[in-house]
């Protein structure tokens, strides 16, 4: 049975940790059981928190911040659906496992349909079964870590990071369907004016507006970027050439609307640059996205401002 624990832990990344997990559990305590034998050195690897009433949930996963919380459907009330509800609304990104008996698996079942990442009938399950359930909650939560970590804080969108690692599926589909990808480089070419004249919230501010914009422009399909302070990319996959102008005036379009709602704080200046590869060309495509991004750069030094009219 030990030999379990290394494969779980390993797993979990728990190496010099513990895994926090809070049990909402109704007698006989089955599961709390069987997840000691999985950790049987508790005072290294495991840290239990169990509670017996639905009433004290909520306040000890703000307490504990659990990594994994088991709910015990007998600990629910008489709806015990909306008990799960409210506890995923409560707390969505904590892997929540159901604990049911096999009379009421309908009911754990649909407890899925309410946030539930998964459920366990402890009257017929294992120690090997509660493993399953914990390696797929630690992949959800190690999945969310990195997906954070690919993210730019402020405005939501990918860092650079993110938009380097996301472009290999864009590559893919452009070799299998011999199609075309577009770059878009976006700069704030009058942040540090803004900052300088307006204050520190005025540039975030612009910043986060510039984002805004960026979403409200481009398909759910394409790939935005927050790579640098006072910068964006965005790749778009199966865009013509033709459609590019009419991407710009989208964008100017709305940088307009923007800046009268910003009105008097300063209005948002854009500069764009716009590359084009096909799976055809030589250049690979983080050639053409560190070139793009050398235009872009560059002309940060021009005296006058490149707008989103194409110059």
């Amino acid at each position: 049975m030990n030999a379990t624990l290394p494969n779980v832990a390993t797993y979990a990344g728990l190496q010099g940790r513990k895994l926090r997990v809070l049990m909402a559990e109704a007698e006989p305590a089955q599961v709390s059981k069987m997840l000691r034998s999985l950790f049987p050195d508790d005072e290294s690897s495991l840290q239990l928190t169990i509670v017996s009433t639905i009433s004290i949930l909520l306040p000890t996963i703000q307490l504990v911040g659990p990594e994994i919380l088991f709910l015990d459907l007998a600990t629910s009330g008489q709806d015990a659906l909306a008990t799960v509800r409210t506890v995923h609304r409560a707390a969505p990104s904590l892997p929540l496992i159901t604990v049911a008996t096999t009379p009421e698996k309908s009911v754990a079942e649909q407890s899925l349909r309410e946030g539930a990442l998964d459920f366990v009938l402890k009257d017929v399950a294992d120690v090997r079964t509660l493993e399953r359930v914990l390696r797929n909650a630690l992949e959800r939560n190690t999945v969310s870590g990195l997906a954070d970590l690919l993210r730019d804080a402020k405005t939501g969108l990918y860092n650079a990071d993110g938009f380097r690692a996301l472009t290999e599926k864009y590559l893919q589909t452009a070799k299998r369907t011999d199609g075309q990808l577009v770059l878009l480089g976006i700069r704030i070419a009058n942040l540090a004016e803004l900052q300088k004249e307006f204050g520190p919230t005025d540039s975030e501010s612009a910043v986060m507006d510039t984002a805004a914009l960026l979403k409200g422009c481009f398909r759910r399909t394409d790939l935005l970027a927050r790579i640098s302070h006072c910068e964006f990319a965005v790749l778009a996959s199966d865009a013509a050439e033709p459609s590019v102008a009419i991407l710009r005036q989208r964008l100017e379009t709305r940088r307009v609307a923007m800046n009268e709602a910003r009105s008097p704080w300063g209005s948002v200046e854009l500069q764009t640059e716009v590359s084009f590869w096909a799976a055809r060309q030589e250049s690979s495509l983080v050639e053409e996205f560190e070139s793009l991004l050398k235009k872009l750069r560059g002309n940060e030094r021009k005296a006058d401002v490149a707008m989103l009219s194409g110059r």
